[in-house]
């Protein structure tokens, strides 16, 4: 019973939540795979908590966050940049709820094994743009040439995409229609 409500929660947070809230922040900690290589790192990590606007509205067992670097530049020990990535939020025994395709960002190395990530999507969810940001910190050991991950958590925050006001739109057009006369008015004389 506790899962129906947990998946509610979730749904209700996706879909109905971002008319009245300005973000929905997921919590996650622990891993459930990790790799890393030459070819980006790939990580999936428990879903604990799901938040609107500061609120806990659900937590527990509620499922998984997985994002993959796809190509990076730098090293995988020292930090880098990332882009082509993806990233994905799945309740427990269900399909995802969010998949990006277009993660990107960087990672920072912080001391000796640990690591901070920082990444940003957007996706279309039911006719509406979302955009979202996740920051994740972990060790990555580099023991007798073999990687392990440890100690992984994070925060993403998932927010209704903004979206101009047509009026802001007419003003914005405006203004370049003016400057564009400006610059020809400028030409012209000499």
């Amino acid at each position: 019973m506790k899962l129906r409500f947990a998946l509610l929660g979730i749904l209700i947070a996706l879909f109905v939540a971002p008319a009245f809230a300005d973000s929905i922040q997921f919590d996650n900690k622990g891993i459930v795979s990790a790799s890393g290589g030459s070819s980006g790192i790939n990580v999936v990590s428990f879903l604990n908590q799901i938040s609107l606007n500061g609120q806990v509205v659900a937590s527990g067992d509620l499922g998984t966050i997985g994002f993959n670097t796809g190509n990076f530049t730098g090293s995988l020990l020292g930090g880098g940049q990332f882009g082509a990535g993806t990233f994905d939020i799945t309740p427990k025994g269900q399909g995802p709820v969010l998949s990006a395709n277009n993660f990107v960002g960087f990672w920072t190395k912080l001391s000796d094994d640990s690591y901070k990530l920082v990444g940003t999507f957007s996706v279309p969810i039911n006719g509406s743009n979302f955009s979202g940001t996740t920051t994740q910190y972990f060790e990555l050991e580099n023991e007798d040439g073999h990687l392990s991950f440890d100690d992984l958590h994070g925060k993403t925050t998932v927010s209704l995409a903004a979206v101009p006001e047509p009026g802001t739109l007419t003003l914005l057009g405006t203004g370049l229609l003016g400057l564009g006369s400006m610059v020809r008015r400028k030409f012209a004389t000499q």
